[in-house]
């Protein structure tokens, strides 16, 4: 199994994230939950253009749970973590959460995400906004 979640978080704006993803989705960041499926795929798709590299080291599957290692860069700052995906029976994801340190490498790139989202705010962020 492969995870569903790291090739769609590219620079590619015709990727088909939010066809990996379920209605009810829910994504842990390090920072805050995320829900829906529009919230999920744009929230990945921004930490996707934030982050300057995102490499897979490894990744182990036990029945429906993908855990895969990662080492992400930002900002020429080295992070290295864990995305655990859950898939529903369709292999979509309806789970997932994302663990990233240092610290000090993290604070970095939550300070870009914050300027990415204002620049490009959540969709629900957006429809309360707009109302």
């Amino acid at each position: 199994m492969q995870s569903k979640l790291l090739p769609l978080t590219g620079r590619n704006p015709e990727n088909r994230l939010p066809d990996a993803l379920t209605n009810q989705v829910v994504f842990q960041s390090p920072v805050r939950d995320y829900h829906g499926r529009e919230n999920v795929a744009h929230i990945l798709m921004t930490i996707g253009v934030v982050l300057d590299e995102i490499e897979v080291e490894s990744q182990l599957a036990v029945d429906c749970q993908l855990v895969t290692v990662i080492r992400v860069v930002h900002a020429d700052k080295r992070m290295s973590g864990v995305l655990i995906e859950i898939h529903d029976a369709l292999g979509r994801v309806e789970h997932a959460t994302l663990l990233l340190r240092p610290l000090s490498a993290l604070l970095n790139a939550i300070g870009a995400m914050r300027a990415a989202l204002e620049r490009s705010p959540l969709p629900n962020e957006l429809a309360t906004r707009n109302a």
